[in-house]
């Protein structure tokens, strides 16, 4: 019962005022959880700050989660990762974002839930990686 307290309470916090810092690390050391429920809560829960998060903030949880992605072993979180990187993108904070890692990701491991997410960012990935190669 403490726990979801803690969860309601957090979750005003998040939503009544710019993103502290502290409520920020917490939210990216979730996103690095070695326990799978933790890491796709915190994937989910972008979409409950998004607008609140600085350019700089939008910028490095879009790079750590396009980092993580292709190191994911759950499909359920992988999902969720890549369902943040969509809320990011719809509120024009994925700007800057190096999406190239997402083409790390075997193909094996890309289920239908991951395809749509994989086909609209297939572009900035390709383009992320001629821009590397260069």
């Amino acid at each position: 019962m403490a726990q979801q307290s803690t969860n309601t309470v957090s979750a005003l916090i998040w939503k009544a005022k710019p993103v502290e810092s502290k409520y920020y690390v917490d939210f990216l050391r979730d996103l690095l959880s070695l326990d799978e429920a933790v890491r796709t809560e915190a994937s989910d829960r972008v979409q409950d700050f998004v607008n609140l998060l600085s350019g700089t903030q939008a910028r490095v949880a879009g790079d750590v989660i396009a980092m993580l992605a292709p190191h994911e072993e759950s499909r359920v979180a992988l999902e969720a990762l890549l369902h943040a990187l969509t809320d990011l993108d719809g509120c024009g904070k994925l700007g800057g974002v190096d999406l190239s890692p997402l083409g790390e990701i075997p193909e094996s491991v890309i289920h239908v839930e991951h395809r749509e997410y994989m086909e609209e960012f297939a572009p900035r990935i390709a383009g992320a990686s001629d821009r590397t190669a260069e």
